[in-house]
This record gives C-alpha cells, sequence and structure tokens, in this order.
C-alpha cells in the first residue's frame, strides 16, 4: 500500500536532512535554485545522509541542467536522508511505502 504524496523542503544547504524514517519512493526532487558547486546526495538511512547512497546529483547549475525537476522512482526501504552541500531551496516529493 502506498500513502498520499509528501512534500519536504530544505531551504538552506545541510548535512543529514531527513527527510523520512519510514520506508518510501522518492519520486522527484525539485531544485529551486543554481548554486556553485552543488550537490545532492541522497541516502536509505534514517539519520545518514551519505551514508548508502542512492542518488547523486552534481553540478554549478543543477536548477538549469535539469529544468528544476529531476524524476527520481527510487525505493529507499529503510528512510530518506540527504545531505545538500551548497545546494539550495531542494524539494523532495515522497510516498511512504507500508
Amino acid at each position: 500500500m502506498i500513502n498520499a504524496n509528501n512534500i519536504t523542503y530544505q531551504a538552506a544547504a545541510a548535512a543529514n536532512v531527513v527527510v523520512t524514517t519510514k520506508p518510501a519512493i522518492l519520486e522527484r526532487i525539485i531544485i529551486g535554485a543554481d548554486v556553485g558547486s552543488g550537490v545532492i546526495e541522497i541516502s536509505d538511512s534514517i539519520d545518514d545522509g551519505d551514508g548508502n547512497v542512492l542518488v547523486y546529483l552534481a553540478g554549478s547549475t543543477l536548477l538549469t541542467q535539469t529544468g528544476g525537476v529531476v524524476e527520481v522512482g527510487a525505493v529507499f526501504p529503510t528512510g530518506i536522508t540527504a545531505d545538500l552541500t551548497n545546494q539550495t531551496q531542494v524539494t523532495f516529493i515522497w510516498k511512504e511505502t507500508i
């Protein structure tokens, strides 16, 4: 069973941004700003953004490179935690799985 969409927004660059501590599907990432040397690292973890990395995006203009939206569709059996290095204004769209 899959629940309705959830949205988690992170305005500032930060380590170990916990999106959810439950199993989930990361549907997409919305990137709201171009920054120099931006990195988005997303792990299957409840507390470690660079522990078991399943998604890794890097570049100086991620917003421009992706058109602002990255379709992911990845299953995270443990949870979703991200490290955002230099990258700001990131929104995660996800669904909890049961």
